[in-house]
């Protein structure tokens, strides 16, 4: 059942690999579903839902500390409590920038980026 998981996500077929994932409680497989909902397809709120299902605490917290960020700036810092600025700046959310598109940075590995950008080179 992994195995046809895994062949029907590298086909791009996601709600199968996702069924199969499931059935099997293949936790790796709804984490990898979970990072191409959020890094390729950018959804977030989707993501959230396989790491969670995959007890990926982690991945949450990230997903958490964006969502705090997002909100913080979508009702502006003049309604926030300076405490909680505070607690924000000092480390409950480091090194928390945003992209051009609006999503926060994560730090990446430079061994993972590096083979990111190989794969990319490939196609």
């Amino acid at each position: 059942m992994i195995r046809k998981g895994n062949q029907a996500f590298n086909e791009g077929k996601y709600p199968e690999a996702r069924e199969l994932f499931t059935k099997a409680d293949y936790k790796d497989g709804l984490v990898r579903l979970g990072d191409y909902y959020m890094f390729d397809r950018r959804l977030p709120l989707l993501a959230y839902g396989y790491y969670k299902r995959a007890g990926a605490m982690r991945k949450i917290e990230e997903i958490q500390k964006r969502m705090v960020l997002a909100l913080g700036e979508w009702i502006g810092r003049d309604k926030i409590k300076p405490e909680s600025l505070q607690r924000l700046e000092s480390g409950f959310a480091p090194d928390m920038t945003t992209d051009r598109e609006g999503m926060v940075s994560v730090p990446v590995s430079p061994f993972l980026k590096d083979a990111a950008l190989k794969i990319l080179a490939k196609k």
